[in-house]
């Protein structure tokens, strides 16, 4: 339960530190005076959004503090697995700073805004009027339905399911609208990829060719250099011929003079040279290609390669076998979309029959539970003040969706001679927060929370029935805290304890405060309630009457 709120330069607030009791809390005021101030900044400290301008003076931080008993409550393993320190006495703290920055902390740990607020969810309910507007809304009502059955964590998993079966369907869908696309232009990859594989491409063809065939072009001068390099080196007329008539001059006067020898064996490796020049002359002499046909075929080649990397857009023969890996790739990925559709059409299968699976049976136990349920809110509307109510849920199949196939209306009367019809359609403001009431009052006893807060949940009501809500909220008060922000003195009779709101001015300065009421000040805040600012006998009387009956 709450036990401690403190709020520092937050709104009309400058600084306030209220300490919290058991039971049912009336916070009362006159409107304007700031009582649903105290709401934003509970929830500010639950993790909600923090708009700009909250600060009330800008150049300060602005705290708001919760301090909560949590003895009673199963948190442990939310602590553990946030890695939160627990204490019995838990804080849950925010901090806004003047430059826009938000913070979190439990505990004096730092969390994140949605950490904070899955914590707060499990402490705190807080009902204020745009939720009763929600009550109109029928997925609203669905998951009031589910709450109230017990059938909330069975939901998240259906929904879990729904995401995987649309996930999967949306898979099959973009595959099957690929294969469309790939279909329609697998001929031209096909025929594209034909022609490169006739063309029996090879790595580094291209600068082979173009060299052979510069060659090819070349081959008489080619030739002409060769059978010249033969002749001058011939052992006739050529070098060599000369060069042996010198070492036949010099072998014959080796034994004269020494210095001969080694003059004649330079002259003998250089014959041996010139004579392997001439055989390796005549050698490639012999090996020039003269054939015009051959040279034709290698520029027809050359040509086919030019052209298809034209065609290509790429620049050498192996760009165009990088060319024909991709077509490759595309090719076999066409072909193996139909393997791919067929298996993801087994599993999107498989999905939706678990979706379908668990959506009967959830269907089935709503469809249990409805009518139990409606006839408890049925007896509670009864209890305030509508004797002729008449509450049901009209439940009905529709469309998969991620909370199921069920369709829920909440249908009402508060007539016996007019039928129940959409509650929307003929539910007045105060009827539609009573309805409310019952809901609630029946949900949060479903979830066992330990603090539940209403935000003129009396709206539209008065006399007797706002004596009856009065009464219903403070029996919920002997469970759980309760905490109301009302407007009727026969509600604020029914608490436990009563603070009083109040909004003062100094000069250009408006504060608001918050104080404990008890005893003579308690009765003249209800009498004032009763009668306006001018407070009558009657009306102290009354406000005895009323607190003496609680």
């Amino acid at each position: 339960m709450l036990t401690r709120l403190s709020i520092s330069n937050y709104l009309l607030i400058e600084s306030l530190e209220l300490d919290w009791q058991n039971g049912l809390t009336a916070i009362t005021g006159e409107t304007g005076s700031g009582k649903s101030i105290l709401i934003g900044a509970l929830e500010l400290a639950m993790g909600g959004r923090a708009d700009g301008g909250l600060l009330r003076d800008p150049g300060k931080r602005c705290v708001i503090e919760l301090e909560l008993d949590v003895r009673a409550l199963s948190l442990k393993d939310w602590f553990e697995a946030n890695e939160v320190p627990f204490a019995p006495a838990t804080i849950l703290r925010r901090q806004l700073d003047p430059g826009g920055r938000s913070r979190a902390f439990v505990n004096d740990t730092p969390v994140r805004l949605e950490q904070l607020r899955e914590l707060g969810l499990r402490l705190v309910h807080v009902h204020s009027q745009h939720h009763t507007l929600l009550l109109n809304d029928e997925r609203f009502q669905l998951s009031l339905v589910d709450e109230l059955a017990h059938h909330s964590a069975e939901v998240m998993g259906l929904r879990d399911s729904y995401v995987s079966w649309k996930r999967c369907e949306k898979e099959l869908m973009d595959l099957r609208e690929e294969e469309a696309q790939a279909r329609s232009e697998y001929d031209y990859l096909k025929f594209q990829q034909d022609e490169l594989e006739q063309a029996a491409l090879k790595e580094g063809e291209q600068e082979a060719i173009e060299q052979a065939l510069h060659q090819a072009e070349h081959a008489g001068e080619r030739a002409e250099a060769f059978a010249t390099i033969a002749a001058g080196t011939g052992d006739e007329s050529g070098a060599l011929s000369a060069l042996n008539k010198v070492r036949a001059a010099i072998s014959r006067a080796v034994g004269v003079d020494s210095g001969l020898a080694s003059l004649l064996a330079r002259i003998n490796s250089t014959a041996i040279e010139l004579k392997d020049i001439g055989d390796e002359a005549a050698r490639l002499a012999d090996a020039v290609e003269t054939d015009p046909s051959s040279a034709e075929r290698m520029r027809e080649r050359l040509d086919l390669l030019l052209r298809l990397q034209q065609k290509h857009r790429v620049r050498s023969s192996n760009d165009l076998l990088a060319v024909l890996g991709v077509l490759q790739q595309r090719t076999s990925s066409i072909g193996s979309l139909g393997h791919r559709i067929a298996e993801t059409e087994r599993i999107e299968s498989e999905a939706a029959r678990a979706y379908e699976e668990k959506a009967k049976v959830i269907s089935r136990a709503r469809t249990k539970a409805v009518k139990p349920l409606a006839n408890k809110v049925e007896s509670i509307l009864q209890e305030l003040g509508m004797p002729h109510a008449v509450f049901q849920f009209e439940h009905r199949i529709g469309e998969p969706g991620p909370l199921g196939i069920d369709r829920i209306r909440a249908m009402f009367s508060a007539n016996k001679d007019r039928a129940p019809a959409p509650l929307d359609k003929v539910a007045s403001g105060g009827e539609l927060g009573r309805v409310m009431l019952a809901l609630i009052s029946l949900a949060v006893g479903s979830r066992d929370l330990p603090t539940v807060i209403f935000d003129e949940i009396d709206t539209g009501v008065s006399g007797e029935v706002a004596d009856r809500v009065g009464t219903l909220l403070g029996a919920m008060g002997k469970e759980r805290q309760v905490i109301a922000i009302t407007h009727l003195p026969q509600i604020a009779s029914k608490a436990n304890q009563q603070l009083q709101v109040t909004k003062d001015s100094e000069g250009d300065r408006v504060r608001t405060s918050i104080s404990m009421l008890t005893g003579e000040e308690r009765i003249a805040a209800i009498a004032r309630m009763l009668s306006g600012r001018k407070t009558t006998a009657a009306a102290l009387q009354n406000a005895k009457d009323l607190l003496s009956a609680k």
